[in-house]
């Protein structure tokens, strides 16, 4: 069957005709490459004892001058304060810290739920012979894992190499302390504290 010149393509229609239904495809794949670089699929443990080391030396280090770290261990109960603000429905994922891996300057301890109440059980005066074991520590602090945020902290542009971690710290009966710390990934591939702001905590 012959096809006559009136039904022939003009030349260069077919390459137009290809690039037409190509361009969004290629326009897809790009976006989604990009989306894949500002937001990736994981955080390694990595990057969350970097993100948790940042706020805890800007927590504790720069603001308090602790001469030691005490944390929460325990992976099957909460710690006190964590406990408060599970209670008043603040959303977060508890995480028993890896002091490898956040590579501290100071002494670091870890104390569970039973060794903590074994103390107790042996000092009548029980926080203040915790402190006395501890000195110059800032009370018993505990850490939640760093979630990926959708835009920076003042709001101007999205951002998904920001994050924010709780420190949580009890240093009493009544004495509980948390924060919400927004880091941000710098051009060096460091996490800069950009915000800290103290949670509200429920009367216990």
């Amino acid at each position: 069957m012959e096809t006559s010149a009136d039904e022939m393509p003009a030349p260069g229609a077919a390459p137009a005709l290809k690039l037409r239904v190509l361009y969004p495809v290629l326009v897809l794949a790009l976006g989604a490459a990009l989306l894949l670089r500002l937001r990736p699929a994981t955080f390694s443990a990595r990057e969350q004892a970097a993100v948790q080391r940042a706020a805890l030396l800007a927590l504790f280090d720069a603001r308090e001058h602790a001469k030691r770290l005490v944390f929460w261990s325990d992976t099957t109960h909460l710690s006190p304060t964590l406990q408060l603000l599970r209670d008043s429905g603040v959303p977060f994922e508890a995480q028993p810290p890896d002091t490898a891996a956040l590579a501290l300057p100071l002494p670091v301890h870890l104390e569970s739920l039973a060794t903590l109440e074994q103390q107790f059980r042996a000092e009548p005066d029980g926080w203040e012979a915790w402190f006395a074991r501890y000195p110059a520590s800032s009370g018993l602090v505990a850490l939640t894992r760093p979630t990926l945020l959708a835009q920076s902290p003042d709001g101007t542009q999205r951002d998904a190499l920001s994050v924010a971690v709780i420190v949580a710290r009890t240093c009493g009966e009544h004495c509980h302390s948390a924060w919400r710390v927004t880091l941000i990934r710098d051009r060096r591939n460091v996490w800069q504290v950009r915000a800290i702001e103290p949670l509200t905590l429920p009367r216990d």
